[in-house]
């Protein structure tokens, strides 16, 4: 059985003796009780659309044009660089944790939208091109697209 390999970027944060350890604990700790949550929210039949989109059908010819998943792994880097940096701000008292979610949020909500506008393989099929007006993929789907969103919600729910 092959082991997943995880690679842990870590924030660095220099503890000097003028720190309180207690203070330290108090920043952090809250950081560990909520979570951001990126995808879409709507009814069961954008729920439809959204699963055919990410995976295919088999059924209906449709090849899989992933927005959700490709937009998490382009937005991973730059949420990371995020992290890090207002990790450090929050250990050293010079920024408030949950505002960090809500731009987490924000990011990674914008990457996967850029992501959805930017998605052009792979190409139409010819009966769905001569009926749509507009060359570009998933763009039809407007109502997909603004169903994006992100929540904060707290760990173990």
């Amino acid at each position: 059985m092959a082991r997943k390999r995880t690679r842990n970027r870590k924030a660095n944060v220099e503890v000097t003796q003028d720190m309180d350890p207690m203070d330290l604990i108090n920043r952090l700790l809250p950081l560990k009780q909520k979570e951001v949550l990126i995808g879409m929210q709507g009814d069961k039949d954008l729920a439809t659309i959204a699963g055919v989109h990410e995976y295919g059908s088999v059924k209906l010819k449709i090849p899989a044009r992933s927005f959700i998943g490709s937009g998490k792994k382009k937005a991973q880097v730059a949420i990371g660089k995020l992290v890090r940096k207002a990790v450090t701000e929050i250990a050293l008292g010079q920024r408030a944790g949950p505002s960090l979610f809500e731009k987490i949020g924000e990011l990674g909500l914008d990457r996967m939208k850029k992501n959805f506008d930017r998605i052009k393989q792979p190409g139409l099929s010819p009966v769905y091109a001569r009926r749509k007006a507009s060359k570009k993929l998933l763009i039809a789907d407007q109502e997909l697209r603004n169903a994006l969103s992100f929540t904060i919600v707290s760990k173990g729910r």
